[in-house]
């Protein structure tokens, strides 16, 4: 297998190793089985940091500092900046608003057909970080063992 394709495996497998983790432990907190986890965005831990990271350090123990890392980190520095930036925001004005529409009792509002805006779209720091690490060591892992 060449080493393009061992990035894209390893950035692949972080992403969904991150989702699997977020479904097990929206389901510990929810005290139920939440299989929309699987396919949700926000929580812990974040599968945007996880992917963007594990791209990252794949880049970097493949082909180290060069311009695809240069590339790589540019990327991941936005994408986590954005997921505690701007959609971390944007999940606590829909929780805002939630809990407006509940207390009016305007569930049957026109623009969102009566369903609450959904919440969880950005992470707090704690999920990115944790997302960070399952990227760096699904890409160390991959690495040293994969070839």
């Amino acid at each position: 297998m060449d080493t393009a394709q061992q990035i894209i495996n390893h950035s692949i497998i972080a992403l969904l190793a991150a989702q699997f983790l977020k479904f097990i432990t929206f389901s510990v907190k929810e005290k139920t089985f939440q299989p929309r986890a699987l396919i949700s965005t926000g929580g812990m831990p974040s599968s945007h940091s996880a992917l963007v990271t594990s791209l990252t350090a794949s880049i970097y123990l493949y082909e180290g500092i060069g311009l695809y890392f240069a590339i790589s980190l540019t990327l991941a520095l936005v994408v986590i900046h954005d997921s505690m930036g701007i959609r971390l925001e944007a999940s606590k004005h829909a929780m805002m608003l939630n809990a407006i529409n509940e207390k009016l009792g305007l569930e049957n509002d026109h623009i969102n057909k009566g369903k609450a805006l959904k919440e969880p779209l950005g992470h707090f720091p704690i999920e990115v970080f944790a997302g960070f690490l399952l990227g760096i060591l699904v890409s160390i892992l991959g690495f040293y063992i994969g070839g």
